[in-house]
């Protein structure tokens, strides 16, 4: 196959690059195949021609293939879930909430979350369909590379997942802008919200589609049970001053799975399915093929780890707090947190 793009040199180093990759990795095996690629693909001879930013946009050019009527269905559908969530809110949530008389400050909360957990419930369960039935990139990460072309033929199923969660990203911004309660998180959700977005919609065009479908499956499974965890919690108190134990209880089940899905997922299976994927497995797999953008979009992977690990903190200080009695349950740090209770 010819690689007008790669130089000969480049092509006969990748040859040589020390070391190889395993279907089976573990955080060592991260690391040090982490270390090995950057320390090939990084060789200053693999920069000679470089020139920022003129060559990273005719790398980006030459791998981006997203037709603009396709960028109007993602524009539509974020319009789309906008109203719905207005409708679902307004129509199913207020009336609910004033029904069985939540505090004031709940009322505000709830349908926002109830609505995130019903989103995520339904975009997870089709994820889970979509990778466990109808293809086996997650249980197989390395072969993802094996057909991969530039501007290849997306599948219908997984474009429609792509367009939809583009769509929420999109929605989300406005949502944290405008419509969602605001928490002492407000500018990193923003930040997650853009880089998310941006991964999306770059791995789409880019083709890299394969691999953002197990980005969203790891992410999304605790966003049901963070969500789940807060209304199940609201529905603890009352406007008259009377108690729900029971809602509290199923509160605090929720947010132990929650823990344990956010360790498992996001700390355990989205750096050994996805980082080390795109780190370690595509260099030995895809870089004869073209695959480019390496250090792009590893980045922006980085940073997603970085964030979760920047929630982790909340987690793990909320559980501290309560281990050592400095807090009676879970009901007071959530009620009188709002850094806590955008976190769990």
């Amino acid at each position: 196959m010819d690689h007008s793009h790669l130089t000969i040199e480049q092509l006969e180093d990748w040859k040589n690059l020390k070391g190889n990759f395993t279907a089976t990795p573990n955080y060592i095996d991260l690391i040090i195949g982490i270390w090995n690629v950057i320390s090939w693909y990084y060789k200053p001879h693999m920069w000679r021609d470089y020139s920022f930013p003129h060559s990273f946009i005719e790398d980006f050019t030459r791998h981006f293939y997203f037709p603009v009527n396709e960028v109007y269905y993602i524009v539509y559908i974020a319009i789309f879930i906008t109203l719905l969530r207005y409708l679902f809110e307004n129509f199913i949530c207020k009336p609910f909430v004033n029904w069985i008389d939540l505090k004031t400050v709940d009322k505000k909360k709830f349908p926002e979350s109830a609505w995130k957990c019903l989103f995520y419930t339904c975009t997870w369960s089709y994820c889970v369909y979509l990778l466990h039935y109808r293809y086996s990139f997650f249980r197989e990460p390395h072969l993802i590379w094996d057909d991969w072309l530039p501007g290849m033929a997306v599948p219908f199923d997984i474009k429609l997942m792509y367009f939809v969660q583009c769509g929420f990203y999109l929605h989300s911004v406005y949502a944290t802008l405008y419509m969602d309660y605001k928490r002492k998180d407000f500018y990193v959700m923003l930040l997650h919200h853009v880089v998310t977005m941006t991964l999306i919609f770059v791995s789409y065009a880019t083709r890299y589609h394969k691999i953002g479908l197990i980005v969203l499956f790891v992410h999304d499974i605790t966003d049901i049970w963070l969500e789940l965890t807060k209304f199940l919690h609201y529905l603890g108190s009352r406007q008259n001053g009377r108690e729900y134990p029971m809602w509290e209880t199923a509160a605090s089940g929720c947010f132990i799975v929650f823990t344990f899905c956010w360790c498992l997922f996001r700390l355990y299976w989205y750096p050994m399915k996805v980082l080390y994927t795109t780190g370690v497995t595509t260099a030995y797999r895809a870089y004869d093929k073209g695959c480019g953008l390496y250090g792009f979009f590893n980045g922006l992977l980085w940073i997603l780890l970085g964030l979760n690990i920047y929630w982790l903190f909340f987690i793990l200080q909320f559980l501290f707090r309560v281990c050592s009695g400095t807090l009676n349950n879970l009901h007071d740090v959530r009620e009188d947190e709002d850094d806590v209770d955008g976190t769990i």
